[in-house]
């Protein structure tokens, strides 16, 4: 596929969503409010409100919440006579739905955004632009062609060239990534523009023509079109986690229950469905029934054990970043209670190492202007995207780090053999000169402390339904 300077995404099925139909996913959304409606009764129901939903109501400044309430009104008039209370359910269960994946979804674009000029294409009723709006978006396209404003729908290749137009490109320079073949794919082959098709989960992927990737999710757009990142991953999981044992006595940091799974799941999930191929995670001695937990919760994926009651978390971060250096080129490293959404890791790592105006980077930080710790290690990044300096050093107290980071095996080779704490050792090597690069991300929360917990289970659903 050649490489676009353009990227046209539809809406409904693919930022919001991974490929399934609003049809779909509205019933199965009404079924779960309590409505038993066969299928092809529903689909003809919804066919029909969808159709006269912005010639029923006044739809031009509405956002997401109040979209999903009048079309769930009116398919619960239509559907379920006398209980409206089913189409209210089923519209907040769509709208609850519908932000796991914008908010999933919106590292992803921002990553692409630095790089490419982003579009949406999409048959809607006029408002997707408040949509957006509402929803945070907005700036991160330049342009928006909603059908009902254009004056064209998909297949039709008007409003695939309104959007062109007003991206100063042309269909070959670009890509229509989304989730409808007829609509989509074919509306953007008729104009010589290269397309992707999230599939989803459906059974048959069978893509519409030669060279067309076929995507499980639009998380996968970031390898396609940002590289793939590093093929292995080391997690420290060797702390003792003093605040937590409080409330979870007698449970080690990496077993302590988030959304119902361990902790330590979470990270691994996170470093996988980035891409990552290999995990080294380092337990102490404490850490076997986590270890037994990790090979539950991954059957078949290449995770490497480490056991070391070690005396320093920058111990730690030497013991697993030599063992990594000892077989990569570079590689990511990740604290147990860094929770980063997947797409929010793939972001860092397409970043960690690319070209820029600084130096070449030998290590990287992710960093977050969400602070809520006790001690955080502050950074200060210079306008090249190198960090120059760390902790008391910093003039503007801004960002701090989020317990995920990216190494060379140069970086890796100049460890010193002791350190009395990670965090001077960065300090240290910041003020060494050395090139750190430093990227800010959006949605990060390192779980130290009880009250962590409440704020880490919101933070889950960027991971994906």
């Amino acid at each position: 596929m050649p490489r676009p300077t353009t990227i046209l995404f539809d809406y409904g099925g693919t930022l919001d969503d991974d490929g399934r139909h609003w049809p779909v996913r509205w019933h199965a959304h009404f079924e779960e409010a309590g409505a038993a409606v066969p299928r092809e009764a529903f689909l003809r129901a919804f066919s029909q409100a969808d159709a006269a939903l912005p010639r029923r109501h006044g739809l031009e400044r509405a956002g997401l919440e109040e979209t999903a309430a009048l079309l769930g009104s009116d398919l619960a008039h239509a559907l379920t006579p006398g209980r409206p209370e089913l189409g209210a359910r089923a519209a907040e269960a769509f709208v609850l739905s519908s932000r796991r994946f914008l908010r999933r979804n919106r590292a992803l674009l921002e990553s692409l955004k630095a790089r490419f000029r982003l579009g949406v294409v999409s048959n809607f009723y006029g408002n997707l632009g408040a949509v957006l709006e509402a929803e945070g978006l907005s700036p991160l396209f330049d342009a928006v062609a909603d059908s009902a404003r254009v004056g064209a729908s998909k297949p039709d290749g008007r409003i695939f060239r309104w959007a062109l137009e007003r991206l100063g490109t042309g269909p070959q320079q670009a890509l229509m990534v989304g989730d409808s073949p007829p609509a989509d794919l074919r509306g953007a082959e008729a104009l010589g523009m290269p397309h992707a098709w999230l599939a989803g989960a459906r059974p048959d992927r069978s893509p519409c023509c030669a060279g067309t990737p076929v995507l499980a999710s639009l998380l996968e757009l970031g390898p396609l079109l940002l590289g793939k990142p590093p093929a292995a991953a080391g997690i420290i999981a060797a702390g003792l986690g003093e605040r937590l044992r409080g409330s979870h006595p007698g449970l080690p940091k990496p077993l302590v229950p988030v959304g119902g799974k361990p902790l330590v799941s979470w990270v691994a999930r996170a470093l996988f469905d980035a891409g990552v191929e290999r995990l080294t995670v380092l337990f102490n001695s404490r850490g076997r029934a986590a270890r037994e937990e990790l090979r539950r919760a991954f059957p078949g994926r290449r995770i490497d054990f480490l056991e070391a009651d070690t005396p320093s978390s920058f111990a730690s971060f030497r013991l697993v970043a030599r063992e990594l250096a000892a077989r990569e080129e570079s590689f990511l490293m990740s604290t147990v209670d860094a929770l980063v959404p997947p797409a929010e890791v793939l972001r860092f790592a397409a970043e960690a190492f690319a070209p820029g105006p600084g130096p070449r980077p030998r290590a990287a930080v992710a960093l977050t202007r969400y602070v809520d710790d006790e001690k955080p290690l502050w950074a200060e990044l210079g306008e090249d995207g190198t960090v120059r300096a760390f902790g008391d050093a910093v003039s503007r107290r801004e960002t701090v780090t989020c317990g995920l980071y990216a190494l060379t095996r140069e970086a890796a080779a100049a460890l010193p053999e002791a350190a009395p704490r990670l965090r001077d050792y960065w300090a240290g090597l910041a003020a060494s000169g050395a090139a750190v690069r430093g990227v800010v991300l959006t949605d990060t929360i390192d779980v130290d402390r009880p009250e962590d917990i409440p704020a880490a289970e919101r933070l889950i659903s960027c991971f994906g339904a």
